[in-house]
């Protein structure tokens, strides 16, 4: 995983994290480093207590265990007692008190009881220091890399230009073990730029350093064992150049990643490729049902390959599962039930995929059997007094928890078509999201006054999969009434609804859970 950090600032910047739901950290790029300042407070230490201080309801509660009135708040605050271990920067005794939550709760950091951390704070209201996931806070095992440039900037003493650890990483979910800390040692490192060249290589723990790098623009390349490279495990590929200025402190924790690939289709009982289809990825010892896998998805055929596909990158050596349909949904725009590579319906009769190092599997191909039936349905879109200008939405939805919601395929002009399941009903809609400046001129040219609503919506219909004669359907757009104060554009939509515009092509409209 790679990891950035500008230190010693109290809000560090961490792309390698995973923030909580809510929560968006910083990117900001590589700066000056500025050293630590006399108001941080930076350590590192062990959690020896941990007590809510303010309960999700808003009651606080004293040392004393007494409530005062509720008061509002975003989230729980709770405070960690800290045994204080080594001090970078800030005064201060054997212990202190961290806070998280609050207003900041999207983005809190959980520490848990007996465990070591590097902890940077930030102050809030009242005096209390928190601390965040965006601010560079980490598990102790975590900064083996920082620890020496906070020693150094403590002590006043050089501090490294971009530094870091090297790690053999696999994608999320597929690591072999559950323990994500694989260092390499001694691996030569060179930095590059048009103007300079930089070497270093990793010691035992896996850590490196560049010392006096100039400003540019450099590329990161090192003498990686066989069939590994380097790269983020989100992307294709190596490391993207970065640049940094003259006087950084650059965290820069960058992985090993190995080439194996696998690579196929979810191809339908007719032998052609699905054109939505997703796919889920496992160490074969580690499947289950409830629980999500490496995801991929098959779309249309785009960047010139000839037909629809999967891929999977930077795969280790091992035994996997591949299985499309984990959950078993009846989807009506992918309507098979579960299936196993190569297309087997149970997981004892699955065939598990092994894959040698750097070997590249590309005719993984899972072959589904028979489906769900299914049937078409047409939907129109007609306005009385002609269309005003705006932007259309159709929306298909499964009722009473009947499958996923069909997507839509735009036909002709104000003409879609829906594929849905035979066994369950769906409700078709629509609306139009007016342009206000359009339907003003519009009006102007007319001599009318009137001010548009700023959406117009047609009634809904409803139909069953299995009337077959049920098989094309109009949805009528009133004439829009004039309003004299037209209210502000509204974008609310069903949470659960997929809905498509006029110049959209087929969606997958959820990943799997």
């Amino acid at each position: 995983m790679m990891r950035r950090f500008w230190l010693p600032l109290l809000v560090l910047v961490t792309l390698g994290a995973v923030p909580s739901f809510g929560c968006t950290c910083s990117k900001l790029p590589p700066g000056t480093c500025p050293g630590l300042q006399a108001d941080d407070v930076v350590f590192a230490g062990t959690v020896v207590a941990i007590e809510m201080v303010k309960t999700p309801a808003g009651t606080v509660t004293t040392e004393a265990g007494a409530a005062d009135a509720p008061q509002e708040a975003a989230s729980p605050i709770v405070r960690y007692k800290f045994r204080v271990n080594e001090r970078f920067a800030g005064a201060g005794g054997e212990t202190i008190d961290i806070y998280s939550g609050g207003d900041d709760g999207d983005c809190g950091y959980v520490f848990k009881l007996g465990e070591q951390y590097v902890v940077f704070t930030q102050q809030e209201t009242e005096g209390r220091l928190f601390a965040t996931i965006c601010n560079g806070t980490r598990p102790f095992i975590e900064a083996r890399a920082l620890i020496p440039q906070l020693r150094a900037m403590r002590t006043h003493q050089r501090v490294a230009s971009v530094f870091g650890v090297l790690r053999r990483a696999d994608p999320p979910l597929l690591a072999p073990s559950d323990d994500p800390e694989d260092p390499l040692p001694n691996i030569k490192l060179k930095l590059r730029s048009k103007d300079d060249r930089f070497a270093s290589s990793t010691g035992s723990d896996g850590v490196y350093t560049f010392y006096d790098v100039h400003a540019g623009e450099y590329s990161y390349t090192a003498d990686l064992p066989a069939r590994f490279e380097f790269s983020q495990k989100t992307l294709k590929g190596g490391l993207p150049p970065f640049r940094i200025p003259s006087g950084a402190c650059y965290e820069y924790n960058v992985d090993a990643l190995p080439t194996g690939k696998i690579k196929g289709a979810v191809v339908g009982p007719d032998g052609k490729p699905l054109k939505l289809a997703s796919v889920e990825l496992y160490r074969s010892d580690k499947y289950d049902n409830d629980k999500p896998g490496l995801w991929g998805f098959q779309g249309s055929a785009a960047n010139g390959a000839k037909e629809a596909g999967f891929e999977f990158d930077h795969i280790g050596a091992g035994d996997y599962l591949l299985v499309f349909n984990r959950m078993d949904r009846k989807d009506p725009n992918t309507p098979f039930p579960r299936t196993f590579y190569p297309g087997a319906a149970d997981q004892g009769d699955a065939v598990a995929i092994h894959l040698k190092d750097g070997q590249q599997l590309l005719n993984a191909n899972i072959k589904l059997r028979d489906g769900y039936p299914t049937r078409k349905v047409k939907v129109a879109l007609k306005w009385t007094d002609g269309r005003p200008p705006g932007d259309v939405t159709v929306m298909g939805k499964a009722e009473d928890g009947g499958g996923g919601n069909p997507s839509a395929v735009k036909i002709g002009e104000g003409a879609y078509e829906f594929t849905i399941l035979e066994n369950a009903k769906y409700t078709f809609s629509a609306w139009e999201d007016l342009d206000p400046s359009r339907a003003g001129a519009a009006a102007s040219k007319r001599g009318s006054e009137c001010n548009l609503p700023a959406r117009i919506e047609a009634p809904s219909v409803t139909v069953d999969g299995a009337d077959p004669e049920a098989k094309e359907i109009t949805l009528t757009f009133a004439k829009p009434e004039c309003q004299s104060d037209a209210p502000a554009a509204t974008t609310d939509q069903p949470q659960d609804a997929a809905p498509q515009t006029q110049s959209a092509e087929p969606q997958q409209q959820s990943k799997p859970q």
